[in-house]
């Protein structure tokens, strides 16, 4: 096995643990959140997996970007929520907000099954060819990588309660597994990062996720905190996935700008939460709390 096949299988195993580990602590309630407000699932859905697809196919044609980048932004742009995104998501909001971001990650984990590989398709129209995907070996990859994980979480609270006390051990196993990819794939693929960044490419990535942001911002509602947690899942895409994704491209240094989108977005986000971490401190954060910007 090569050392990015291994890291590959790592993955795998690393998305796996953090999905499983999410749906051993959901509550029923979290379920029900979006599909009882209609409104906010439209918004929410309306950031995700129209507009923020939409950035992605207009940054591409932008910028002249290496198809490894073109790759990473597509499938970074209609993979589902990070697995870490609801955890991330508790010290910007208020205590009794965070069910939205819960809400949100199991609601676009579970509708990814359909979204993401109808959002591949619609994107290989508009690119004409540049990207070859086949809708349904996407649906296999999510259905795998993140719904099986998330049902098996979901009947072990059910059905063996006791072991959710394994439920931090799991995620931080996750998040070291994780880790670890990242700095081996970073370090198998150094030597050809300079044929992945070309010019633009900085720019390309921090302007779309810049424009994730602002998206997921305003279809927030008038909630500060809302606002707070569509903008950050606008732009929060499981990397795990997208990378699982990218694989059944024909584009072998995907990874690559796939870990490069990662790190630049991560860059890009910090001016923003540093300042709703501002406005958390100092203005309104019930969900019906209107400010005007």
């Amino acid at each position: 096995m090569s050392v990015l096949a291994l890291i590959g299988f790592a993955l795998t195993v690393s998305i796996f643990l953090s999905v499983l580990a999410v749906g051993m602590r959901v509550a029923p309630a979290d379920l029900r959140y979006l599909l009882s407000e209609p409104s906010r699932l439209f918004r929410s859905l309306l950031a995700m997996n129209v507009l923020a697809p939409i950035v992605a196919v207009l940054v591409c044609k932008m910028f002249s970007l290496h198809p490894a980048v073109i790759a990473a932004l597509v499938t970074l742009a209609v993979a589902p929520v990070g697995s870490l995104f609801s955890q991330a998501m508790l010290p910007l909001v208020a205590p009794g907000n965070a069910g939205y971001a819960r809400g949100l990650f199991f609601t676009s984990i579970v509708l990814s099954v359909v979204l993401t590989p109808l959002t591949v398709e619609l994107m290989q129209v508009i690119f004409g060819g540049d990207v070859h995907v086949n809708p349904l070996s996407v649906a296999e990859v999510v259905i795998s990588s993140v719904l099986l994980p998330l049902g098996i979480g979901l009947a072990i609270a059910r059905w063996w309660p006791a072991a959710t006390r394994w439920n931090s051990a799991i995620q931080t196993a996750s998040s070291v597994v994780l880790t670890a990819c990242s700095v081996a794939l970073l370090v198998v693929v150094w030597s050809r990062l300079g044929l992945v960044i070309q010019e633009g490419t900085l720019t390309a990535i921090t302007i779309m996720t810049v424009s994730g942001l602002t998206v997921g911002h305003f279809l927030g509602g008038p909630g500060e905190d809302d606002r707070t947690v569509l903008a950050f899942a606008t732009v929060s895409r499981h990397p795990g996935v997208a990378i699982a994704v990218a694989s059944l491209m024909d584009q072998p240094l995907a990874p690559i700008g796939i870990l490069v989108a990662v790190i630049v977005s991560e860059i890009a986000v910090v001016p923003y939460q540093l300042w709703r971490k501002r406005r958390r401190a100092t203005g309104p954060t019930t969900p019906g709390a209107h400010v005007e910007y």
